[in-house]
């Protein structure tokens, strides 16, 4: 046990940050000593936050002692409703955090999200704050709760956004067909996924006219 924990301490700061992503070491390292302390809260300047597969108290500890920290240096987030890890953007929005809050913020996942009761209307009210956003995915999201005035809202954040040049659709909707056509034009927008989703040969027309960037749109 002291060889490893010699072995430990004589690791450089640059290799923990590329060994470990900042959720992996605050559960490992958190309060251990002075110098992880340090390492979390300063020597992090780019923080990839994962939420997948933490387990709820480990999760509910980072979100109120930590993560109000490093909101402005996170660069990625990912929140999962998962098996694993269930109404987990519930309890993200519960904390009182919104994406607004995360003015860095680069690459935005959100992975089995479910308009159901635990999650309010406001989940995706700021998604026009994340003015540095290039990268966002919506990975099997279950909106039927969602009305088709409030996804156009959604919608027109992302189709608002300055950097955003990647964006990929995973939505399931009550109805066939949900996917609504932004009211803006797209400045910067690239790379567009979009799944379960069908098209009339006008609307189809319209995305192509309000996304006028676009050098690639598989869908299915």
């Amino acid at each position: 046990m002291t060889t490893n924990k010699m072995i430990l301490e004589s690791l450089s700061n640059e290799l923990f940050i590329e060994l470990f992503d900042v959720v992996d070491l605050f559960r490992s390292f958190c309060g251990l000593n002075t110098r992880f302390n340090s390492l979390l809260l300063i020597h992090f300047r780019d923080c990839r936050v994962d939420f997948r597969s933490i387990f709820k108290e480990d999760f509910n500890r980072f979100c109120r002692t930590y993560l109000p920290f490093i909101m402005n240096q996170t660069i990625y987030l990912r929140l999962s409703d998962n098996e694993d890890t269930p109404y987990q953007c519930a309890h993200f929005q519960s904390a009182g955090f919104t994406f607004g809050q995360f003015d860095n913020l680069r690459y935005l996942t959100l992975e089995n999200v479910s308009s159901d009761s635990k999650i309010d209307q406001f989940f995706f009210s700021d998604l026009y704050h994340l003015r540095n956003s290039t990268h966002q995915k919506f990975i099997n999201c279950r909106l039927h709760g969602i009305s088709s005035d409030d996804f156009q809202g959604v919608i027109d954040q992302i189709w608002n956004l300055p950097k955003l040049t990647h964006c990929y659709f995973d939505f399931c909707f009550r109805s066939r067909s949900h996917f609504c056509i932004p009211t803006s034009v797209s400045t910067s927008l690239q790379y567009l996924t979009i799944l379960g989703n069908w098209w009339y040969s006008n609307k189809f027309v319209d995305l192509l006219k309000k996304t006028p960037h676009l050098r690639t749109l598989p869908y299915h």
